[in-house]
């Protein structure tokens, strides 16, 4: 029997200025005569140190809606296992690398088909603009939303300029509630993390000599430093407050992933405010995208709060999995069709409608 795992899937509109729907958009990028038709064409380098990138792999059209696998990868990463050895003093780790998992004689078909380990995956599918996204621990909708500028940028045959977002959609009864009673204070507090990066020029060439019959002399790179920035919603309030050259001029050595500091933002008024102020306060609580909904809070004026994930139309579904540990993908987008289709049908997924109510 298959093993079902229940996932969480999100709902997000597409606003994308210059006009135009993002599907027929993507159709255009994705057709046969298009220069980003072959999966090696549309890769987006993320790291020019790591040569790591996303891509959108494969796409799909399944019952008026075209669904897609966005993957992220870094090459030259290894698996890490662990040998379950009940009568051993303490279980054994290991490393699969990537080289064993290339073990081909023939070095033209080793690099034409070479095998690497992928870090993440997401799953989208897309109505006209909106959008039913199963994420990852790697791949955000946030990571989605900037690989679909760049995609539709670079190959979609668009006017120079053109923007995509993709909104939030709170539920109809998270509008109802703000309508009867006003946003009176926003809280966002996330921690502060960082990511590491190679300056220009810090990049050294070192060769290393292996001895013994058949081995061969290997050439890798290194860093003669490594320096940290930060990321996220924390480190964006933090540019944003004092300019992005402040935290380069700190020049840190190492991440503060451990370090437990946290970024807090509050928006409110004082006493007061004009009915303008109170329309900015209420649509910057409705759209809070990509902040993890554990790190939001908003007052109501009067009493009552909302937590974060009462901004954001999201549910659960069961997927089976295959007997490779992925999941079934013709069972995945099926759920995300009817999830979509459903909330199309009764009224929750319309951005539009609810701005106007």
């Amino acid at each position: 029997m298959a093993e079902t795992v229940t996932k969480t899937i999100h709902y997000k509109r597409a606003v994308i200025s210059g006009g135009g729907t993002l599907q027929e958009i993507l159709g255009r990028v994705f057709s046969e005569g298009s220069t980003a038709h072959k999966v090696g064409s549309r890769k987006e380098i993320v790291s020019t140190d790591t040569n790591s990138f996303r891509v959108i792999n494969h796409k799909r059209d399944y019952s008026g809606m075209l669904f897609c696998q966005m993957i992220y990868f870094e090459p030259g990463k290894s698996q890490a296992y662990i040998t379950l050895d009940e009568d051993a003093e303490s279980y054994a780790l290991d490393a699969l690398t990537n080289e064993a998992l290339n073990n081909i004689s023939e070095p033209e078909e080793r690099d034409r088909h070479r095998r690497e380990f992928v870090d993440s995956f997401l799953y989208f599918g897309v109505f006209e603009n909106h959008l039913v996204v199963l994420q990852s621990s790697a791949l955000r909708c946030r990571e989605l939303e900037a690989h679909l500028g760049w995609l539709i940028g670079s190959f979609g045959g668009v006017a120079l300029g053109t923007a995509i977002v993709l909104q939030d959609q709170p539920s109809q009864a998270t509008f109802e509630k703000i309508s009867r009673s006003p946003v009176k204070k926003i809280h966002v507090g996330s921690p502060l993390t960082t990511a590491q990066e190679i300056p220009e020029g810090e990049r050294a060439q070192a060769a290393i000599s292996q001895t013994g019959k058949g081995e061969e002399e290997i050439e890798e790179l290194s860093a003669r430093k490594v320096r940290f920035f930060p990321t996220g919603f924390a480190g964006d309030v933090i540019k944003a407050a004092l300019g992005a050259d402040w935290f380069n001029r700190l020049d840190l050595e190492e991440d503060l992933d451990e370090a437990n500091l946290k970024v807090s933002l509050e928006i409110t008024y004082v006493r007061q405010t004009t009915r303008t102020g109170q329309q900015v306060i209420d649509n910057i609580a409705t759209s809070l995208r990509h902040v993890d909904e554990a790190d939001v809070r908003i007052e109501l004026n009067g009493g009552g709060e909302i937590k974060g994930g009462d901004l954001k139309l999201s549910g659960p579904i069961s997927v089976s999995k295959l007997v490779n540990g992925l999941l079934d993908e013709g069972v995945l987008y099926h759920k995300m069709h009817g999830w979509l289709v459903g909330k199309l049908r009764q009224g929750d997924a319309d951005a539009e409608q609810n701005a106007e109510e």
